[in-house]
């Protein structure tokens, strides 16, 4: 909450109810809009002669990105240090979209107005980058120029000093080495390891989201979001699992209509409310109720969803004969919590608590969980990019199966480690170099 003197900034209110923006946007939106509030306390008075006010967005962004102090002093008392420009480009943008909000709805002086025209080098540098744009788009047949392009995308910019530095993102897997272990020897129920029922010895729920994570590439917190209803039997092999998850708002779902007995479909959020006490998708539950979720590129267009690409298929057969003994005999009596994954007192698994699971699954077979040596829940995602180049799968292949919107996404998860780039190079030994014995 932004507070202005001591009262709710009621408009930023009015803002969130008009957008129905996610939990984490709000926050982006708050703390973009109360870090302007807070520079303008105390540079205010700088900007009031007349020709000065079109330098205030510019004076605020200067600040955000080299911070408040000057030789070693904070003159204005903010306590800013530096950031980077991508958290510069975030919170002016939150805030240029509200005070865009602001003159419209209310008359306000816009912060960042257009410019009058429109030069003809804003244009060249608009259309290379919607170029770019379009060559990276899985459906670039149907982006076309003559598309109406608002003239605020094209005109209004905000001038930033350039790094043309850039950071080699390592990707760091999942150790091959150790997945048996983790499988099997992580998620063993403590105390039994005796036991000669599977669904007795292991945690077969987690066990079930890692190998959607590990061997489908799918992030940790979209599993939270699959129903006992979106795991099916392939037509083409009945020993292995169909999974489709979907999107968590709009996805659709069957359902027999009490009144009519026939079959009718909604999206989730609907089924919830009406059928299932009022109950939200989990990307609007808090605490360790809450899964998050990014946009996808949907497979199944008619039901909103996405499929779950098996890298081995081997893998999802497995999956689908711990599935039959986790409904059977692991997953509590829910009648109104249609998700799959639930804890022992009926109530939706969160992507939090799974990470807790997993990261004492790590612990119980020697490694120590971490981002840096790849044993983290992310660092399952990067295993599954790092098999889609060892099985020499295309960009457009790849796409799909880790399910981006953008071609260029799954970058990160395939990028090349140092150490396969050395040793891709190899030492020279082929090449006809010249003697250094007389340097030696």
């Amino acid at each position: 909450m932004v507070i202005v003197g001591e009262q709710p900034f009621l408009q930023l209110l009015a803002f969130f109810r008009e957008r129905g923006l996610s939990l984490s946007a709000e926050r982006a939106y708050a703390q973009a809009i109360g870090r302007f509030i807070e520079w303008l306390s105390v540079r205010t008075e700088e900007f009031w002669p007349q020709e000065n006010r079109g330098l205030i967005y510019t004076a605020f962004a200067h600040d955000l990105l080299f911070g408040s102090y000057c030789d070693g002093e904070d003159a204005l008392g903010l306590n800013w240090t530096a950031t980077s420009q991508k958290n510069v480009a975030r919170l002016t943008r939150c805030l240029v979209e509200f005070s865009d909000w602001l003159t419209l709805r209310h008359g306000r002086p816009a912060l960042n107005p257009m410019q009058e025209g429109v030069t003809y080098s804003d244009q060249l540098i608009f259309w290379r980058q919607w170029n770019k744009q379009k060559s990276r788009a899985l459906l670039a047949h149907v982006k076309s120029r003559s598309q109406k392009v608002p003239r605020s995308e094209i005109s209004r910019r905000s001038s930033l000093p350039g790094r043309r530095n850039t950071l080699l993102q390592e990707t760091k897997a999942f150790p091959v080495e150790h997945i048996d272990a983790l499988l099997w020897t992580g998620f063993i129920n403590p105390g039994k390891q005796n036991a000669a029922e599977l669904w007795v010895k292991f945690n077969l729920r987690d066990i079930l989201i890692t190998l959607l994570c590990l061997y489908g590439g799918c992030r940790e917190s979209e599993p939270m979001h699959l129903w006992v209803d979106d795991v099916f039997v392939d037509p083409d092999d009945p020993e292995l699992a169909l999974v489709l998850v979907h999107e968590p708002h709009d996805g659709m779902i069957y359902y027999v209509d009490p009144l009519t007995g026939t079959k009718r479909k909604t999206n989730r959020t609907d089924y919830l409310q009406r059928f299932c006490g009022g109950k939200r998708p989990l990307t609007m539950e808090t605490g360790r109720r809450h899964s998050g979720w990014k946009g996808n590129l949907m497979t199944h267009r008619d039901r909103n969803a996405f499929q779950v690409f098996w890298i081995d298929r081997n893998a999802g057969r497995v999956f689908l004969r711990l599935w039959r003994l986790y409904l059977e005999y692991v997953r509590p009596l829910a009648l109104q919590t249609p998700w799959a994954f639930l804890t022992r007192d009926a109530q939706p698994l969160g992507a939090e608590a799974y990470s807790d699971s997993f990261v004492a699954a790590v612990r119980r077979i020697g490694l120590t969980p971490s981002k840096w040596s790849g044993t983290s829940t992310q660092a399952m995602r990067h295993r599954y990019g790092q098999w889609l180049n060892e099985l020499g799968i295309g960009e457009k292949e790849g796409q799909v199966a880790m399910h981006h919107r953008n071609v260029k996404s799954q970058e990160v998860y395939r990028q090349l480690g140092v150490a396969k780039v050395a040793a891709a190079m190899g030492d020279g030994q082929a090449l006809s170099l010249p003697s250094f014995e007389g340097l030696t």
